[in-house]
């Protein structure tokens, strides 16, 4: 499952970001190696609610610093959620 969220948090910042998905380390930093501001943070935060169907508060996602922590952020996010 980790694989499959990793996947889709990586094909939504290389839309977003116009860069091949490849070219997004999952340890790369989101403010210095994709030079995301936090303009992008937020429109990243919307397209991934979309793309997960989750509801991601602002507040909680200020401590997410690489690739990796967000993917690890939607993994629990969909964990806490209860099956419809």
């Amino acid at each position: 499952m980790v694989q499959e969220i990793q996947h889709r948090v990586l094909t939504v910042m290389s839309e977003m970001l116009h860069v091949r998905e490849i070219e997004i380390s999952v340890e790369a930093s989101l403010r210095d190696d994709l030079q995301m501001d936090s303009l992008k943070m937020m429109t990243l935060m919307i397209l991934l609610e979309d793309e997960f169907q989750q509801t991601i508060p602002p507040e909680e996602v200020t401590g997410l610093q690489t690739v990796n922590d967000v993917v690890g952020f939607i993994e629990k996010k969909i964990s806490e959620t209860p099956p419809p």
